[in-house]
């Protein structure tokens, strides 16, 4: 609605798509990421919302690599503060709550829906493939063979809680 009223309007995301929750948190089968998120973003595109992801999208945060060399970082808090009439802060839930208390929550084959779904969603949207070769390595397209595996499903029992 701002960028209609004649604002000019930046969204910065850490992430390497846009989309926060509804693009990694939400089940594919749930919500399809091109045909409701990727077609949602594009329009908003088209309307003038300039989107920044990924390293340039990490306010005030510095990005490891795999050399231990920084790969990069947003602008700080008080850049965006200095340089724009108004801020919003949004953030999400990266990070699931871990209900260390629930009986068998330490058992092996439990994991975390966000480990999971953001992991697979990123695997299916960088070329459709989800097997052991791939490791959750966002945004620099490397592997690293000392990663664990990915959590895989295939051939699985699943049971959501």
């Amino acid at each position: 609605q701002l960028n209609k009223k004649g604002h000019e309007v930046t969204v910065y995301e850490r992430s390497d798509r846009i989309g926060g929750l509804m693009m990694y948190g939400v089940p594919n089968m749930k919500a399809d990421k091109f045909d409701v998120v990727q077609r949602r973003v594009e329009i908003m595109r088209q309307e003038g919302i300039r989107f920044i992801c990924g390293n340039a999208g990490n306010i005030g945060g510095v990005q490891a690599g795999l050399t231990g060399d920084s790969l990069g970082v947003g602008p700080s808090a008080q850049q965006l503060l200095d340089e724009n009439e108004a801020v919003l802060l949004a953030v999400g839930a990266t990070v699931g709550r871990d209900m260390q208390s629930v009986s068998g929550r330490e058992l092996q084959g439990i994991h975390m829906a966000m480990d999971y779904l953001t992991g697979n969603t990123k695997a299916l949207l960088d070329g459709g493939v989800v097997d052991k070769g791939w490791r959750r390595w966002w945004g620099t397209g490397r592997t690293d063979p000392s990663e664990p595996a990915p959590i895989d499903a295939q051939r699985k029992c699943v049971v959501v809680i």
